[in-house]
C-alpha cells in the first residue's frame, strides 16, 4: 500500500471543481499519517474540537451548499477520509431514511469501501461497496436525480468499479474510479 497522496494526480482525470475551499496537507490513510482530528499534527486538528455538525438544510439549495461540494471535490482527488467527515455532517442533519440521507450515507460506505481497498481490507472494501451500492439503489429508484447527480449513472460506473471485488479479483484504487459529476445547469 503506497500513501494516497503518492497515486496519480487526478486532475489527469478531467476531475471538475466545485467548491473554493483547499485541500488539506495530505489524504488520510490509517496507520500512515497523523489522524486528521485527534492528532496534533493531523492536517484539521482543532485544540478544541467541535462536534461534526451541520444546521438543517434543502435538498434545492444544493448548488449553495458547501460541505457536500467540498465532499465531492474532496472524493473526486481521492481524499476519501475527508469527504466522509463533509458529508457525515448533512447526513446527520438529514431525515432518515429519506433519498438525501440514503444517498449521502451510500456515498460515505463508498468513500469508506475506497479506502479500506486502498489499504489492502478486502472484507471491509467489500462490506461497504455493497452497501453503499444498496443505498444508492435506492435511491436511484425513488429520485433519479439528486443533489446534482444522475443517480442511476453513479450506481452503474460504481458497481462496474467494484465488480472485479465481487468476484474475488483484486483491484486497486488509481485513476479508473468514478468520478462524481454535479450537473449545474
Amino acid at each position: 500500500m503506497v500513501p494516497l497522496s503518492e497515486l496519480p494526480d487526478p486532475g489527469v482525470r478531467d476531475v471538475p471543481r466545485y467548491s473554493r475551499r483547499a485541500f488539506p496537507a495530505y489524504r488520510f490513510v490509517p496507520g500512515l499519517q497523523p489522524h486528521p482530528t485527534r492528532d496534533r499534527r493531523g492536517h484539521s486538528f482543532e485544540p478544541t474540537p467541535t462536534l461534526n455538525r451541520h444546521a438543517r438544510w434543502r435538498v434545492e439549495d444544493w448548488r449553495t451548499l458547501d460541505d457536500w461540494l467540498y465532499g465531492v471535490d474532496l472524493f473526486n482527488r481521492f481524499y476519501f477520509w475527508e469527504a466522509h467527515e463533509a458529508w457525515e455532517g448533512l447526513w446527520a442533519a438529514a431525515e432518515r431514511d429519506t433519498p438525501p440521507s440514503l444517498l449521502l450515507q451510500g456515498l460515505i460506505q463508498i468513500a469508506a469501501a475506497l479506502l479500506k481497498l486502498h489499504m489492502g481490507v478486502t472484507v471491509g472494501a467489500l462490506t461497504l461497496s455493497a452497501g453503499g451500492l444498496e443505498k444508492l439503489r435506492r435511491v436511484a429508484a425513488a429520485q433519479p436525480a439528486l443533489l446534482g447527480l444522475d443517480v442511476p449513472e453513479v450506481v452503474e460506473r460504481f458497481a462496474d468499479f467494484f465488480a472485479p471485488l465481487q468476484r474475488g479479483a483484486p483491484l486497486r484504487v488509481g485513476p479508473d474510479v468514478p468520478v462524481l459529476r454535479l450537473a449545474l445547469s
